[in-house]
């Protein structure tokens, strides 16, 4: 009798192999492949919605990225996500800024026979004070890196213990990348659900940095682990 072979699940999916292929490195036989898979499974469709969000967010090669001569290892992260987030929030205030004076200049033109200078001036002061206010959004993502310790020859075994913490805080963890400084984890849980999350990583032996608005508010919230190794 034939025996035949299961899918790939979350768990022993390669995390690289979604990364690829949402940069389009797959082959066509192997994009056929995973997408038939993505169809099928619910748990890699969970996964692949969390990698995607991470992969758009970080607009780029996020591995070569954080390898790009890193940072020390208890800030790196914390440095990148800010500089992310930075990056973004200014994108969105000058083209706020650039579409306001553009509206401004134009109604300026209009009101010429109507209004004097001192009139559209104010106007246009008016409206860049509220694009000013308004064009920042509060970011959700819970930049503080998490470090958990453990030995070289049982990293893979943390890796599934927070995954297991993360599903049961309803939500799930994606391996992003494995060096010499260890591994880096991604884990997307509810807001409501984040301490629960958090307290279930410290029975895991890891250091919490100080508690952040990422369990207020509703959606969900990204927060960044990394297991270091640890010498016996």
């Amino acid at each position: 009798m034939a025996v035949q072979r299961s899918r790939p699940t979350l768990s022993t999916m390669n995390p690289d192999k979604l990364f690829n292929y949402l940069d389009g490195r797959l082959s066509p036989t192997e994009r056929e492949a995973f997408e038939d898979q993505l169809m099928r499974d619910s748990e890699l469709q969970r996964q692949f919605a969390m990698a995607r969000k991470i992969h758009e967010r970080m607009s780029g090669n996020v591995r070569e990225v954080i390898l790009d001569d890193p940072p020390p290892v208890a800030t790196r992260g914390k440095q990148f996500m800010r500089r992310m987030l930075i990056v973004f929030l200014t994108l969105i205030f000058i083209n706020t800024v650039a579409g306001v004076i553009a509206i401004g200049l134009i109604e300026s033109k209009r009101r010429q026979n109507r209004a004097g200078t001192e009139q559209n001036l104010k106007d246009v002061t008016r409206a860049l004070q509220n694009a000013a206010a308004t064009a920042l959004p509060t970011p959700i993502l819970d930049v503080d890196e998490i470090k958990i310790a453990a030995p070289a020859n049982q990293q893979d075994a943390m890796v599934e213990k927070i995954n297991a913490a993360a599903k049961e805080a309803g939500g799930s963890a994606a391996k992003n990348l494995s060096n010499e400084n260890g591994t880096l984890l991604f884990a997307e849980v509810p807001r409501e659900h984040v301490s629960q999350f958090r307290d279930a990583l410290a029975k895991l032996g890891a250091t919490l940095p100080a508690s952040s608005d990422a369990s207020s508010g509703t959606g969900n919230a990204i927060l960044q682990i990394r297991i270091v190794p640890r010498t016996e």
